[in-house]
């Protein structure tokens, strides 16, 4: 079934009349240069083909009138050849036998002790002028370059005239009617209009803020709360290893003065271990569980431990919400 509509698809778009282009390139008649006294010939025919070039750069379809006279005969061609580039008749005759938009003629000539350069376009209907454009006073390697700006100036001012642009319609605003009231009638308010199947938004769901959890900080605030746990379970030990070194001071009697000394100085290391290890396991357990249940905005706790030979203390500072 795919096939044959396919096929009859491909038949009825190929038998459908082409739209016309309004983008047909302009046609332009290159006609040859009147040589003047005192322009070299290799000049004028290093210009000619310049500007076809540019031309066809330009996106003109350019004509060469040796193309238009070969079929002619050889009187007519003379004739032709040798016209007046400057009358309209000779333009007229040249435009008429090419079937071009214009006729484009190069004007090199001596300009006080220079050149100058330029070019002329004529409608190839009747031979008027239509645009010229020439930059007087430039030297032998100028000449191109003054070609160049002359061109710049003309091809737009022709596809202006021959081309021009379609105007857009102007576009009528649309007149907003005015509904018929009838007095003492009332009037329905209009609602919004709804797609089927597809809910207003309601007023919860665009004020409701979505809440951002931060589990990063809670999935380990059990490593310091652990850590602490350990600490503070060492210090407890190494803390009534201590208490027992003091009631060893106490209660025995060391037969020297020596050994007297290493028990108390055990003692102290003990004590000062101990009283350490549970003030920082203290410090961590309390860290870890204001990470776990302190907010997360504008929250900076900083926990301290204090240390004295009698004993410590822990305290907190800082500021959230």
């Amino acid at each position: 079934m795919l096939i044959p509509f396919l096929a009859a698809l491909t038949l009825v778009v190929a038998q459908a009349p082409a739209p016309a282009s309004s983008a047909k390139p302009v046609t332009v008649l290159l006609a040859p240069t009147d040589v003047t006294r005192g322009t070299p010939r290799y000049l004028v025919g290093t210009a000619q083909e310049h500007v076809a070039e540019q031309l066809k750069a330009r996106g003109l379809e350019v004509i060469r009138v040796e193309d238009v006279t070969r079929t002619l005969p050889k009187k007519k061609r003379t004739a032709m050849m040798r016209c007046n580039r400057t009358q309209p008749s000779c333009i007229a005759s040249l435009g008429v036998a090419a079937k071009t938009d214009v006729v484009m003629v190069t004007e090199i000539g001596p300009y006080l002790n220079a050149y100058k350069a330029g070019v002329r376009v004529y409608t190839a209907q009747d031979g008027a002028p239509l645009v010229e454009e020439s930059v007087p006073g430039v030297s032998e390697d100028q000449v191109l370059d003054a070609l160049n700006k002359s061109l710049d100036v003309v091809v737009p001012r022709t596809l202006r005239v021959l081309r021009p642009e379609p105007v857009a319609p102007p576009v009528t605003p649309p007149v907003a009617q005015t509904p018929n009231v009838t007095p003492g009638v009332k009037q329905p308010v209009p609602g919004p209009d709804l797609t089927p199947g597809v809910q207003p938004p309601t007023e919860l769901g665009l004020t409701d803020t979505p809440t951002v959890e931060t589990p990063g900080r809670r999935k380990w605030a059990w490593v310091p709360a652990a850590g602490g746990v350990v600490l503070a379970g060492v210090g407890t030990v190494f803390f009534v290893q201590s208490r027992g070194k003091l009631s060893d001071l106490n209660n025995n009697e060391f037969p020297t003065l020596e050994q007297a000394e290493k028990v108390r100085d055990s003692g102290k290391r003990s004590q000062t271990i101990g009283v350490v290890g549970i003030g920082v396991g203290a410090a961590a357990v309390a860290a870890g569980a204001l990470m776990y249940f302190l907010p997360v905005k504008q929250t900076n706790v900083q926990p301290s431990v204090t240390l004295t030979p009698q004993g410590g203390g822990l305290s907190f500072a800082g500021t959230w919400q």
